[in-house]
């Protein structure tokens, strides 16, 4: 049964020292970001699935949502549980700031830039997205409005697509609505249903919805927002409330199975299962919620043992 976003009580083992990151022998390799929920961590994975390390603790993340590579080259993590944005370096993994600590952010889900260079945050309580200065992290505008377009749960797969508009998943009513790109005018329902949306990705054309309540990426014309039926199949490899996804340019879709704590690896072309690429652990992932490959395909579009707590989370 499809775990949905609701509070729940969630039992972490906190680490009393964090991994130490280990960088890849090429620095310029392909790495996979993980960001787990349940262990306020992102872990990064090389492309064979070998586990690198995690972020700086120092950056005191609560709930991480969201992690992407920023127009300076700096890895940018959306902690939801405290309303911060973080910054890490991109090759060590070292803590460089808290970029927005902004309670105005209402549990912040995800982030992107306009072309140039300024900050989106999707706020989830709030439903509303907020811009930021790129630069400075100086707050500017309410982009979208509360509740513009019927937005209901703003949610982490927030982005620009390809004709320059903001696309956001609106998680509580089902549905995919599009904002112009540049006045936050709301444009209407690009998806009118697709059951507890998550993250996007666009690739050749289309526009790809992890859909956490139906365990299945769904696939829509990237242009009109049509279906295209059925590509994978309800659970297939055991895929339980899909969150996070992306295509890693090695012919492969990744999609985090939060529901078994895994990453799935499926066939770009077919949808078929490929195989498990990684299972997470407590000094690596819990409750995988968002991935990114870095540097992504494109080009931008990113242990010790302690006391058993209870904190509160929503997926």
């Amino acid at each position: 049964m499809p775990i949905q976003k609701t509070w729940k009580t969630v039992a972490i083992l906190m680490a009393a020292g964090g991994a130490l990151f280990v960088a890849p022998a090429d620095s310029h390799a392909k790495e996979m970001l993980v960001c787990g929920f349940g262990t306020d961590s992102v872990a990064r994975y090389d492309m064979s699935g070998n586990f690198l390390g995690n972020l700086d603790g120092a950056g005191n993340l609560s709930g991480p949502l969201a992690a992407r590579l920023g127009p300076d080259g700096k890895i940018y993590v959306v902690s939801e549980g405290n309303n911060r944005i973080v910054r890490y370096n991109a090759s060590t993994g070292a803590f460089v700031d808290t970029f927005v600590s902004d309670a105005g952010l209402n549990s912040p889900t995800g982030v992107t830039w306009d072309k140039n260079g300024d900050m989106y945050v999707s706020s989830f309580n709030g439903n509303k997205v907020r811009k930021y200065n790129g630069a400075t992290g100086a707050y500017l505008s309410d982009f979208v409005t509360a509740g513009s377009g019927g937005l209901s749960g703003a949610d982490n797969g927030m982005m620009f697509g390809p004709d320059g508009n903001l696309y956001v998943p609106s998680y509580n009513n089902n549905r995919v609505i599009r904002y112009n790109g540049t006045t936050g005018a709301s444009m209407g329902l690009f998806i009118s249903s697709v059951n507890r949306p998550r993250q996007f990705e666009w690739f050749n054309g289309v526009l790809y919805v992890a859909s956490e309540g139906a365990n299945a990426v769904r696939r829509f014309n990237g242009t009109t927002g049509a279906s295209l039926g059925a590509w994978m199949a309800t659970g297939s490899g055991g895929l339980n409330t899909p969150i996070g996804m992306a295509f890693g340019g090695d012919g492969f879709l990744y999609v985090g199975s939060s529901g078994t704590n895994q990453i799935l690896k499926y066939d770009e072309s077919t949808g078929a299962f490929v195989g498990v690429f990684t299972t997470g652990s407590l000094g690596t992932f819990q409750l995988p919620a968002f991935i990114t490959i870095i540097p992504s395909p494109g080009g931008m579009a990113v242990i010790g043992f302690g006391a058993m707590i209870a904190a509160r989370r929503r997926r």
